[in-house]
């Protein structure tokens, strides 16, 4: 097991075009990035930057990836893999991710890796761990990530608590990225991706220092290998420039005004313009009440999913998630929705 890779990571917050983005560069004759792994979440703190994992823990380590069920979704062998962790006697946290992405590339027949697990909360912690990575940070409209949202999930739908947590999300991707050096972050919009393609992906393989593949625009002709069942049928089909501003049909005119109360600066920080309309003294009382109720909803769930995602280590069972925010699975794929993810 080596480091020194320098891999891609996809950052931002759910339902803002993070699949589509991948399967563009999955594309690419270079890049292999697969389904999210988001069984990583417990293993990213820092005790485990620059701390050797070994004895017990990485007994468990070894158990809990043996248990994972995403590497089936990858179509992924990773015995090799697996085997060759569990007689170490000592691995770096940094050996053990690399090792793995490193292998399901090289099963793809390609030399570089990366993910789109997100971890909006873990980008310097990834940064210490893969120094010369690069991050791609995509950001939609918030109105219509929470419109996707409460399509997928009946408890997402609160827009001031969502809003909310679009916001916090955000201001922790920034915060983190602006401490990296300027050649390494580089933030987009979903919007500008559909709508202009060739520009903004021309412009990321310069980011990313390799050449522009015309494949990669026509991804949707190979995105079947590189993704289940369980996503968005839309994200089978080539870009949809139309799939933008939905919330303007879908979205009532309270939960337009609520989400907005909350998240104006960002939205107007990105460019999104806002729906102009006055708030009423009854849309801030809604508000009020869809905070009490939202906000320690979501707090609920995040807790609950990091909790059950660190006894899953501990105990080296299978975890199967949508996100942080929603409870590991057993069984079941995700619900299809309308929209990227």
């Amino acid at each position: 097991m080596t480091t020194g890779a320098a891999p891609i990571f996809i950052v931002g917050t759910q339902r803002s075009g993070s699949t589509l983005l991948r399967l563009i560069l999955n594309a690419h004759p270079e890049i292999a990035i697969p389904e999210e792994a988001r069984f990583l979440t417990p293993l990213l703190n820092k005790n485990n930057i620059k701390k050797p994992i070994e004895g017990q823990a990485l007994s468990r380590l070894v158990n809990y990836l043996r248990a994972n069920e995403q590497f089936r979704l990858w179509n992924f062998d990773a015995a090799p893999f697996l085997n060759e962790l569990a007689v170490k006697s000592s691995v770096m946290l940094a050996e053990v991710i690399n090792a793995m992405f490193s292998s399901f590339a090289q099963s793809e027949g390609k030399s570089l890796w990366g993910d789109k697990s997100l971890f909006f909360g873990s980008v310097q912690l990834l940064h210490e761990l893969f120094p010369g990575a690069r991050f791609i940070h995509i950001v939609r409209d918030g109105r219509d990530v929470f419109d996707s949202w409460r399509k997928m999930d009946a408890s997402k739908n609160h827009p001031t608590a969502m809003a909310l947590d679009w916001h916090y999300k955000l201001r922790s991707i920034e915060r983190a990225l602006a401490k990296l050096p300027s050649d390494r972050a580089l933030t987009l919009r979903y919007e500008d991706l559909v709508a202009s393609p060739d520009t903004v992906v021309r412009s990321i393989c310069r980011f990313l220092g390799i050449a522009f593949e015309p494949a990669m625009l026509e991804f949707h002709k190979t995105s079947g290998k590189y993704i289940g069942e369980h996503h968005s049928r839309l994200i089978f089909g080539a870009i949809d420039p139309s799939n933008t501003a939905k919330w303007r049909k879908h979205l009532s005119s309270d939960d337009v005004r609520l989400y907005e109360l909350m998240a104006a600066n960002h939205l107007r920080h990105y460019g999104y313009e806002l729906s102009g309309t006055s708030t009423s003294m009854r849309q801030i009382l809604l508000a009020v009440g869809d905070l009490l109720v939202g906000l320690p909803q979501r707090a609920w769930q995040i807790g609950r999913a990091r909790l059950a995602y660190r006894r899953a280590l501990v105990r080296g069972e299978a975890t199967k998630t949508i996100s942080v925010g929603a409870m590991p699975k057993n069984s079941g794929p995700e619900r299809p929705s309308d929209g990227p993810k």
